[in-house]
């Protein structure tokens, strides 16, 4: 199983968001497989990730790969963009959702792997010393303040994540996180490879 940024002609992978899911178009450029399924990020339309057969969903915990995924986030530059158009008020989950659903759900799992599009603040922190867009460190959104919380619930093995469009690989606290860089980046910068899983 490789956990990618978006690189194609892989076996099996989960896609880690901003899948250009915008107009119901654009359903037809993501792969239809359940070799190759992804979560959505803050630059998707999440009604119509809802109805692609791919789509994990905006949560959930695979049991048989011990992994738990989160999607959703927040854009910085919402204010440059349109409702409806590139920007949806739901592109993160409610506070409800976060803080109760996924929350519970993940206390009781308690998953050796994560997979998200934004990251904790532990993470960000980390990944703001690198050629960061600007802004995303002066802003901490709901989902992001969510996935804190549960790290400190729980500290997975491995937790990868996208959003900020840089490769980033560091141990925080005993978790390996890791940032894929987006498709400008290099191919290996764009995917993490986890043989041991499969579907």
């Amino acid at each position: 199983m490789v956990i990618t940024s978006g690189v194609v002609g892989l076996d099996q992978s989960w896609q880690v968001g901003d899948m250009g899911i915008f107009r119901e178009r654009d359903l037809l450029l993501v792969e239809n497989s359940e070799d190759h399924r992804f979560i959505r990020g803050n630059h998707d339309n999440p009604e119509l990730c809802q109805i692609h057969p791919s789509h994990l969903g905006d949560f959930g915990y695979h049991p048989g790969m011990d992994a738990f995924w989160v999607g959703g986030g927040y854009s910085i530059d919402v204010d440059n963009r349109t409702i409806g158009i590139d920007w949806w008020e739901d592109e993160e989950l409610s506070y409800q959702k976060l803080f109760e659903d996924v929350m519970v759900q993940y206390a009781d799992t308690k998953p050796q792997i994560v997979v998200s599009h934004e990251c904790p603040t532990v993470a960000k922190a980390t990944v703001l010393r690198l050629a960061t867009p600007i802004g995303k460190g002066e802003f901490s959104s709901r989902t992001e303040n969510a996935l804190q919380s549960m790290f400190e619930i729980h500290k997975p093995d491995i937790w990868i994540f996208g959003h900020f469009h840089v490769k980033m690989d560091e141990e925080i606290d005993g978790t390996r996180f890791v940032c894929l860089a987006d498709t400008r980046g290099e191919v290996h910068d764009r995917l993490l490879e986890i043989p041991e899983l499969h579907w």
